[in-house]
């Protein structure tokens, strides 16, 4: 592994409290598109994954795997997409890599209903081969390919899934000229990809996330907005607008897109504003209430990077551990600086989020 990794895994131990103290002070990068935005509070990465092997734009979706038996092993997944899918550790450290070609978006679900038990799929939509990929995880985090499913799809881009309470899922694959493709991933114990609908919006669509609580999916319009819309076969029909690159919140593009929900009903949508290098958060307990928004700052203490024109996010709520009791927020980097180096992703704790915008994540009284 690279050394940087390493020096980085020290500072965390060695600064982490510092930083939880409200030691660190750095400020956002020189960009310019992120200076403009200084009315949002910053919050600060802990960790930062080893780099792509891609050059250029080429990290771009992460999704998060829960280890079942000690949260603080969990795993992130994340796409190069221009060679692979990669795995790895709360360290930052990568653990497997799959050479998959130009794998672009990823998503996971745990507890999908098959023969031998509940298990775990994963799904990527590959550009290089027309297909979306189908992964299992296995109990110890070994993500492996088990089906590369045709698409007619030209240019498959974004991808989300679904778990029905019957652990049956799905997942939602967009196209970049706006066509969608609704999958049943597994039927009778078995992996049987089958599609159901299609629907496609009037320009590019990228992120989107589905609460599997409520049966409600979230999709981006990057030049648009974020759409709301019943989950499911026929759902887009009755699409309503949750928020409009036209307001103040979210500055085109629209991209990547994850629900913070905690075991007691707390349910927060999170959306990276790639225009402006901010993360808009809503209350979906609260009629979609905007709730504020952040900006990832340079972190000094950890000597980690702010976080730039980010495309997608992961976020989960479940106590990883250390730093990350609240659970954690992981973004891509658009530009990985200190030092300069290909692009990665960054693991914000979701605790510094929350304090930063006074949410309440205990869910409203009923």
């Amino acid at each position: 592994m690279r050394p940087a990794v390493s020096k980085r895994r020290v500072l965390m131990a060695a600064g982490l409290a510092a930083f939880l103290a409200g030691g660190v002070t750095g400020g956002c990068s020189d960009d310019p598109a992120v200076a403009t935005r200084t009315d949002h509070p910053a919050v600060y990465a802990v960790v930062e994954t080893e780099p792509v092997r891609g050059q250029g734009d080429a990290a771009d979706d992460p999704a998060i795997w829960i280890h079942p038996a000690d949260a603080s092993l969990s795993l992130v997944l994340g796409t190069d997409k221009r060679s692979g899918l990669s795995v790895y550790d709360l360290s930052g450290q990568e653990v497997q890599f799959l050479p998959r070609g130009r794998v672009n978006n990823v998503d996971l679900r745990q507890g999908v209903a098959m023969a031998g038990g509940p298990a775990t799929l994963a799904v990527g939509t590959n550009r290089t081969e027309r297909a979306m990929d189908i992964y299992t995880v296995s109990a110890d985090g070994q993500v492996e390919l088990a089906l590369a499913q045709a698409l007619e799809i030209d240019d498959p881009y974004g991808i989300c899934m679904h778990l029905d309470d019957a652990g049956i899922a799905y997942a939602y694959v967009n196209g970049s000229d706006g066509e969608y493709e609704i999958w049943r991933l597994n039927e009778g114990g078995g992996l049987r990809p089958e599609r159901i609908d299609r629907f496609s919006l009037p320009t590019k669509p990228e992120g989107c996330v589905v609460d599997d609580h409520t049966g409600i999916a979230y999709i981006g319009e990057e030049e648009h907005g974020i759409w709301r819309m019943a989950a499911g076969a026929g759902g887009f029909e009755a699409k309503t607008l949750l928020d409009s690159v036209e307001s103040d919140r979210l500055t085109a593009d629209v991209e990547g897109l994850d629900i913070y929900r905690t075991a007691d009903g707390a349910a927060i949508l999170v959306a990276s504003s790639q225009g402006d290098y901010t993360f808009a958060f809503y209350d979906l307990n609260d009629g979609d209430r905007y709730l504020g928004s952040v900006r990832i700052g340079d972190n000094p203490v950890l000597e980690i990077d702010g976080a730039e024109e980010t495309d997608g996010l992961a976020v989960s709520a479940v106590n990883l551990g250390p730093g990350f009791e609240q659970g954690v927020l992981v973004v891509q980097d658009g530009f990985n600086r200190r030092p300069e180096e290909n692009q990665n992703f960054k693991l914000v704790p979701f605790g510094s989020v929350a304090a930063a915008l006074n949410l309440d994540t205990t869910p409203a009284s009923e």
